[in-house]
């Protein structure tokens, strides 16, 4: 009897991430450009992290109470950490879901600020968080693969662009103002790994084994990036957005957005050991 009851949970279960990937596929799977996403069901992994208000980067929920981001995000907070929130299971990152405090984060120890190699942080929230359809942690990538896909998923908040941090170029549109607190949806194209390494080389970046390179869209602002967001594939988290772009930026094309991938020895070891509380 046991058994069968078991099984029937485990075919439940599974049935229920079918249903929410097939359902994440079909509602999102033409884009071109971010797109608001209008269900909290879609992407429950996704957390918004922010300074007091403010928000600052997206993360993953990765484990109960471990969030992954990218590190350049929280590197020169110092003690402000103590301000750092964090809001789950909700699209919209000023209201709605579960806002928590922090015990404390840690940032990969080979990370450096003029790279974007180990651009990955820890965040580890001040109570586990009880899983519902609208708040689950995903999976995450164990180990490196090539990539032949087409696209990836990335979902995060939009920073405002350097054109509209001027005074003069306010925001004064309330659907603009709406569209920065709405979770936002995307699908970009990786690029060859020969012509990843050779980008990174070309802006001083020798070590590739670690990032994977997307292919931003047209539209995109050269100086701002979707600092954090989840790079997912099938349900799979692949790799965490980093904040990093040429110094130059005003003067450049949108480039790449590069990608710390979490299946990358140096990543995934780091990640266990935190998790475990061992670093």
């Amino acid at each position: 009897m046991w058994s069968l009851l078991f099984v029937l949970t485990m075919m439940s279960k599974v049935n229920s991430d079918n249903m929410y990937l097939t359902k994440s596929i079909e509602m999102y799977k033409d884009l071109e450009e971010h797109t608001m996403v209008t269900d909290n069901e879609i992407f429950p992994y996704v957390v918004a992290i922010l300074k007091m208000a403010q928000y600052i980067s997206a993360g993953a929920l990765i484990h109960e109470d471990m969030v992954l981001t990218a590190a350049d995000s929280l590197f020169f907070l110092g003690e402000a950490a103590r301000l750092i929130r964090v809001r789950l299971g909700s699209i919209n990152c000023k209201k709605g879901g579960v806002l928590l405090p922090i015990q404390y984060f840690e940032i990969h120890p080979q990370f450096d600020d003029q790279s974007p190699v180990y651009d990955v942080a820890l965040i580890r929230l001040s109570n586990p968080v009880r899983f519902t359809p609208y708040l689950r942690s995903i999976r995450i990538q164990k180990t490196m693969k090539e990539v032949d896909t087409t696209h990836f998923i990335v979902t995060a908040w939009p920073l405002p662009g350097q054109a509209e941090s001027d005074e003069s170029n306010q925001l004064k549109s309330m659907e603009m103002i709406k569209r920065r607190r709405i979770l936002s949806v995307t699908h970009l194209h990786p690029l060859e790994p020969d012509d990843c390494a050779e980008e990174l080389r070309g802006n001083g970046v020798n070590d590739s084994s670690s990032i994977m390179c997307l292919d931003t869209t047209e539209m995109a602002d050269p100086c701002v990036r979707d600092v954090g967001a989840p790079v997912v594939l099938n349900d799979i988290l692949w790799g965490i957005v980093s904040s990093w772009r040429l110094g130059n930026c005003e003067n450049e094309l949108a480039g790449s957005s590069f990608v710390t991938l979490v299946a990358a020895p140096n990543i995934t070891k780091w990640i266990n050991s935190v998790i475990r509380g061992n670093s």
